[in-house]
């Protein structure tokens, strides 16, 4: 019989899950991007900005209703299973531990390992060096460390990086956008004539660019068995949260662009420049300093899930070794076991993710994954609209539909901005989902 966790997530900390962990390493690693797809176009920048977060706050939207209708379950796979079929819950579930997850912790864990290189200013390839790595594997060891054995220690810590991480998004926003304006350096932006690198459907590439910000947004639904008083502090925590950082991101976007030149901005160390600009070197190596500790924090957010997906689908005895992954330490109440399993695919991942920047595979999985996520998300959201008949017409039709439609958006963007690389990702994502397959109800070893 597996093992139950307890509720300890209160309203201000299930709102700090929200925020913390989607704002982290893609607004500021994505950023780059998006500049070097709209070159000088700021207002095609802010658009890309709002139509992401309108499509995720809309899917939240939905899911935030369905929180308020089935409190004890175990995240979106439940979900999936009760109001779409037991197999495909098991698979959405599947590609949650194998696949989206530990994908992202180990996208987070390079970004925070390259940020760090790029802040002490070593002489190496950032993408690919042993210096990158030895970083990411040391910020990677360390929180699924704290996490394993001081879930109170990984509580406060995400809170308190919510709040820091926040401090440098908003006084670049601010400060950027009054000095840029005197200066100038906004408006010569606005009449720049620096060239974008995406010449085929710039928005599209800018919007993907932005989903990688977004994600992660469901995470306290797949910690809902752990958050107190879950029918109404999760819905308010999703929205709330996700409106706050739609602010936040776009305030942010606007005011690097009076920061620095748009040349500067679209390459890889842009961040930082435009930090040192605005605030000295001192000054914007200190800030640049809270963008790790920012990506720390979402780090960390991640982790509390991607350590409990194995122990939840042993939980409702699928997957492998069901017996030793529903197994919770009974000092800490953690999965232990369903931690070590997250820590090595997220290892696996990590290593993937630097090897396509290298140039060494051929897709991007800090786009596809939160894409495949959104896939599957469309299913359970036609069933709210055929199942759920005690809902009024808005939340039971145009809500879903609103968000199936932006779902929808976002596969046909990929498609178009990714091309053949999809391809090669699909090709995995079914050898991955047929290795699933092969394990569903395995019996208790």
């Amino acid at each position: 019989m597996a093992e139950k966790l307890v509720r300890r997530y209160g309203l201000f900390t299930t709102i700090c899950l929200v925020v913390g962990t989607v704002i982290g390493s893609g607004i500021f690693f994505r950023n780059d991007d998006i500049f070097a797809a709209v070159g000088g176009n700021m207002v095609m920048g802010v658009a890309a900005w709002l139509t992401g977060g309108f499509i995720t706050l809309s899917i939240a939207y939905v899911f935030a209703i369905l929180a308020t209708r089935y409190e004890d379950t175990s995240g979106l796979g439940d979900l999936a299973q009760i109001l779409v079929s037991s197999k495909f819950g098991y698979l959405f579930s599947w590609f949650q531990a194998t696949i989206f997850f530990p994908s992202s912790v180990g996208v987070l864990a390079w970004i925070s390992g390259r940020f760090t290189v790029v802040l002490f200013g070593f002489n190496v390839d950032e993408n690919f060096s042993a210096h990158t790595y030895l970083f990411a594997l040391l910020y990677l060891v360390a929180i699924y460390a704290m996490n394993a054995l001081s879930p109170k220690l990984s509580e406060k810590f995400h809170i308190t990086c919510t709040f820091i991480k926040v401090i440098p998004l908003i006084a670049m926003g601010i400060i950027g956008l009054i000095v840029g304006l005197l200066n100038g350096t906004t408006v010569a932006n606005l009449q720049t004539s620096y060239v974008p690198s995406v010449q085929n459907q710039p928005f599209l590439t800018a919007v993907i660019a932005t989903v990688f910000a977004y994600t992660s947004w469901e995470t306290p639904l797949n910690l809902s068995k752990e958050v107190i008083n879950v029918k109404k502090n999760l819905p308010i925590a999703l929205i709330s949260g996700l409106l706050l950082i739609i602010f936040v991101y776009v305030l942010y976007f606007v005011g690097l662009f009076g920061a620095a030149p748009v040349e500067q901005l679209a390459s890889g160390s842009g961040v930082l420049l435009a930090f040192q600009n605005l605030f000295t070197e001192v000054g914007g190596t200190v800030l640049f300093v809270f963008i790790i500790i920012s990506c720390l924090g979402t780090l960390n957010g991640l982790t509390l899930v991607n350590g409990r997906l194995f122990y939840a689908l042993a939980s409702n005895k699928n997957g492998p070794k069901q017996q030793l992954l529903s197994q919770v330490d009974k000092i800490s109440q953690v999965p232990n076991n369903s931690m070590v399993v997250g820590l090595l695919l997220t290892a696996v991942w990590m290593l993937i993710f630097g090897g396509h920047l290298y140039g060494l595979y051929y897709f991007d999985i800090s786009g596809l994954a939160p894409i495949s996520f959104k896939g599957f998300l469309i299913p359970i959201m036609l069933m709210v609209m055929i199942k759920e008949t005690s809902l009024n017409k808005i939340n039971r039709f145009l809500a879903p539909l609103i968000a199936i439609l932006g779902a929808c958006f976002l596969i046909y963007a990929v498609i178009i901005s990714h091309g053949i690389s999809v391809l090669w990702f699909l090709i995995l994502f079914i050898v991955i989902m047929i290795v699933g397959l092969g394990m569903e109800k395995s019996k208790t070893n």
